[in-house]
């Protein structure tokens, strides 16, 4: 599974703040996620925060068990 993990750094609070999106794809750009990131900012983090860093994580996922399916 592919994921874009966004963080925000908040100098109000001194700490950063992440949120994920799964499924994304791997040619998003800093032109194109950058602008996302900017409208977020007093929407779903707080006003006081900036973007800080944004990364595309790919994940493997191995079952070992599933019981009840």
């Amino acid at each position: 599974m592919r994921r874009l993990r966004m963080k925000f750094y908040d100098s109000a609070e001194g700490k950063s703040k992440t949120l994920s999106v799964d499924g994304v794809l791997e040619t998003l750009t800093q032109a194109e996620i950058e602008p996302i990131m900017q409208s977020l900012i007093g929407v779903l983090v707080p006003t006081t925060a900036q973007v800080d860093e944004a990364e595309i994580v790919e994940t493997t996922t191995n079952e070992v068990f599933n019981l009840i399916q």
